[in-house]
């Protein structure tokens, strides 16, 4: 079975009040297929029926290659697992049979009223689905002794890239009204040699909330995969 995933946030670019938007990421395992979007703000520029709508494909350390021009056109030398397609404000890249060596930024590039306009780019991360392992660390002495707590969440070798980090204290999610007081920050996804991916995530407190928590759970979410957690207790903590 082949799964898609696709972030909620997208990534766009734009020339005046022209944008071109992306999603930021997708993901498929090897073997699969997996189609990336690309919207205009206006239709495209065409000529002779064709739309002036090409797509790169860019790996981490090399410059930008052109796969594919007027929205369908092949460059010559491109593997036919390539496929574009879609017209006037609406286009798409389908990967069919997704390769290792497909795991790359994929951009769009549009032409309209004489400009040539990008969007943001879109990920493409291949692999297996791998929940992340959860490491807690709980605040210093010395930072309790100023009037703080930081507590930081490490997830480690996970996959694909868009799992997200979140807190509770004592049970409650940020969203809810006793915290008020804590502040929270994710750091984006690292990708590591191994292909997998490293995430962390601080939680701020005042110290003297921190000395009434019971407990603290960092929890990690992505998609339809099952969630991890991690739960630090303050009376584990050397330190209270």
């Amino acid at each position: 079975m082949t799964l898609l995933y696709v972030f909620v946030s997208v990534s766009s670019e734009s020339r005046g009040q022209y944008t071109v938007t992306q999603p930021g990421a997708v993901s498929s395992a090897l073997g699969g297929s997996v189609t990336i979007s690309c919207r205009t703000s206006q239709d495209v520029y065409t000529w002779s029926s064709n739309h002036n709508l090409a797509w790169y494909q860019q790996r981490d350390g090399e410059t930008p290659k052109l796969l594919i021009y007027t929205a369908g056109t092949r460059v010559s030398g491109i593997p036919s697992r390539f496929t574009g397609s879609g017209s006037n404000s609406a286009f798409t890249l389908t990967i069919s049979g997704v390769q290792a060596e497909d795991a790359a930024v994929y951009y769009c590039q549009s032409f309209v009223s004489l400009w040539w306009t990008f969007g943001g780019g879109t990920r493409l991360d291949v692999g297996s689905d791998v929940r992340p392992t959860l490491t807690v660390l709980p605040p210093s002495s010395e930072e309790l002794q100023q009037g703080k707590a930081t507590l930081m969440c490490l997830a480690n070798k996970g996959f694909p890239s868009d799992w997200s980090l979140s807190w509770k204290v004592d049970g409650s999610s940020s969203s809810s009204s006793s915290s008020s007081s804590w502040e929270q920050s994710r750091s984006p996804g690292v990708l590591e040699k191994d292909g997998r991916y490293s995430w962390s995530s601080t939680l701020r407190l005042p110290a003297d909330q921190w000395r009434k928590v019971g407990s603290v759970t960092c929890e990690a979410t992505q998609g339809s995969q099952t969630p991890v957690s991690e739960t630090l207790r303050r009376d584990q903590c050397s330190q209270s």
